[in-house]
């Protein structure tokens, strides 16, 4: 296993270079490691007769994998809420705060109500689709928001900034809505709706406060601790997982995704050059961390179950991508973006992969385990891990390439100026 595992991670920076050689994002190579080298392409290999399972991942292993991917979506979190421009967010002001949420509901509501039409789901089971296609992908966005920041690419206008914060609370957004369907197939519905008027506002408050409070004592025992500064960000990432513990031992309402961007915003806001030091350390394990990460998601999609979602998925997931663009264009009416920044916004807000890969893997568990419909012979759970692998194929490629190619095209580079 760990020859297979230094093997795969030094064939996915060789492809990644070569990517980057073709003026193409790394990440893409290293998504398509992962797909020659996933069970799926062992199992096809070992039907043909081609037997060997030399370098390829099993199921097994790529069902181990979990911690791996949340552990990347906390890198994630931290490097955004680190790494945030608080000034860049006051000078969109509105327009910001719609960002957060417009492109995310819009996108949602179209894509519940197209598989309710056109597949004949239960509505539930429709919005859950909804929720799992309706997030962007940090893996894909974060790192390249901060790279236009480095470049000085759009920051005149502080646009990485605005598109940073709003994909962020976008995710949050199409998470909670995940969970809130989910728990909506329980037997007992009403007493559901009861406990969701006070759980979404309350797990919102909680991990607020907790990031908030927590992070002066976070500050003071790192400094303290004499330790290398390579520790800093792995003590932030035990912190994430203690806060997931938390969550999960249900004490209180309580979301540990918005406890650990509370946290490292408000790191950043009292103490500005320790949290360049930790951020810059996340950048570092980041570089690491997305090969494996993109690998694995990679792996986990499987071609022919992406198929099996047909016409109508490709359908309902080109009716969300739209629908993503006309929420992003409506949030960015009254603000100081001309035609083509605007554009740019909408082709960063495309790319989906890490949370399509982490939920819907939660949504088809599920969905085994008693809450199935049926669809033409299909599950409901396998429809939703289809539409996710049909999202991920083609957005994640397709909106990172964007973002590649159209910001210094679209976008002011104020080192030219």
């Amino acid at each position: 296993m760990l020859l297979t595992t230094l093997t795969l991670f030094i064939i996915a920076l060789i492809a990644g270079y070569l990517m980057e050689k073709c003026k193409l994002p790394a990440l893409l190579g290293y998504m398509i490691v992962g797909l020659i080298f996933s069970p799926y392409a062992l199992e096809y290999f070992q039907a043909k007769g081609h037997w060997s399972e030399l370098f390829f991942l099993d199921h097994h292993s790529v069902n181990q994998s979990a911690p791996i991917r949340e552990i990347a979506l906390y890198i994630i979190l931290f490097r955004a809420g680190l790494g945030l421009d608080r000034s860049g967010l006051k000078l969109h002001g509105s327009n910001a705060l719609y960002m957060c949420f417009i492109p995310c509901l819009i996108e949602a509501l179209l894509v519940a109500a197209s598989a309710h039409y056109l597949l004949g789901l239960p509505i539930i089971e429709s919005s859950i689709i909804a929720f799992v296609l309706a997030a962007v992908s940090p893996a894909v966005i974060v790192p390249q928001m901060l790279e236009l920041q480095k470049e000085n690419i759009g920051t005149d206008k502080k646009i990485p900034t605005l598109i940073l914060a709003g994909s962020t609370v976008d995710d949050i957004l199409a998470i909670s809505g995940f969970g809130i369907c989910i728990s909506l197939l329980s037997v007992d519905a009403n007493e559901e709706w009861r406990q969701l008027v006070f759980k979404i506002p309350f797990s919102i408050i909680t991990g607020l406060v907790i990031g908030f409070y927590l992070a002066r004592p976070v500050i003071t025992a790192i400094k303290s601790s004499r330790l290398h500064k390579f520790f800093y960000p792995l003590i932030l990432l035990a912190i994430a997982l203690g806060f997931k513990q938390l969550e999960e031992s249900q004490l209180f309402f309580f979301s540990h995704l918005i406890a650990i961007l509370s946290l490292g915003l408000t790191i950043q806001a009292m103490d500005f050059e320790f949290a360049e030091e930790v951020s810059d350390w996340m950048a570092k394990i980041w570089g690491v961390a997305v090969v494996f990460l993109f690998v694995l998601i990679g792996a986990m999609v499987d071609p022919s179950t992406a198929l099996n979602a047909g016409i109508y998925g490709l359908i309902i997931l080109t009716i969300g991508i739209i629908g993503r663009s006309i929420g992003v264009y409506l949030s960015l009416i009254g603000s100081n973006l001309n035609s083509r920044e605007k554009l740019f916004c909408i082709i960063a807000y495309i790319p989906k992969a890490t949370v399509q890969a982490t939920i819907g893997g939660i949504a088809l568990t599920l969905f085994i385990k008693g809450k199935i419909w049926l669809y033409d012979g299909a599950k409901t759970g396998d429809l939703i891990i289809a539409f996710a692998a049909l999202s991920i194929l083609i957005t994640a490629p397709l909106g990172s390439i964007g973002i590649r190619l159209f910001s210094k095209k679209l976008l002011t580079n104020q080192q030219d100026s």
